[in-house]
C-alpha cells in the first residue's frame, strides 16, 4: 500500500472517530508530543493530553456530528509527508474549514505531529 493510501485510511478513521464522539478514536495515530492549532480557545494545544481535551469541548456541541474531509491533498515522502482538506464540521451554510496536518513515519506508522483548524473570516469593515 502506498504511504498516501495509508495516511487517507489514517484520515478516514480520525473523521469517522469525530463523528462517532470517539475520543480514543480521535487521538489514534497521534504523536504523544503533538502540537495543534484550533479555531476555539483553547488556540494552541500541545501535546497528546491537551489534544484528547480540545475534543472533549468539540463533542459537547450539539452540532459535532458533522465531520467530513474534502479534498484532501497527500504529498508523502519515505518519512515524512503533509495534508491539507477543506473541512466540514457545522451546518451546509457555514464555510469549509481548512485542515493541514504535518505527519512522520515512526516505528512503520504514520503519525501526526502537527495539526492545523482555520476557517475563513469576513475581513474587518473599514473603520472598526
Amino acid at each position: 500500500m502506498s504511504a498516501e493510501a495509508e495516511i487517507g485510511q489514517l484520515l478516514d478513521a480520525w473523521a469517522t472517530a469525530v463523528r462517532a464522539h470517539d475520543l480514543d478514536g480521535a487521538a489514534r495515530g497521534r504523536s504523544p508530543d503533538i502540537v495543534m492549532f484550533d479555531v476555539p480557545e483553547p488556540l494552541q494545544a500541545q501535546g497528546i493530553d491537551a489534544y484528547r481535551d480540545t475534543w472533549t469541548l468539540y463533542f459537547g456541541d450539539p452540532g459535532s456530528r458533522r465531520f467530513a474531509l474534502h479534498e484532501t491533498h497527500i504529498v508523502a515522502g519515505e518519512d515524512v509527508a503533509w495534508v491539507r482538506a477543506l473541512l466540514l464540521c457545522t451546518t451546509d451554510a457555514a464555510p469549509a474549514g481548512r485542515l493541514t496536518m504535518g505527519l512522520r513515519r515512526r516505528g512503520g506508522h504514520w503519525v501526526v505531529e502537527h495539526e492545523h483548524h482555520s476557517f475563513p473570516m469576513a475581513p474587518a469593515s473599514p473603520g472598526a
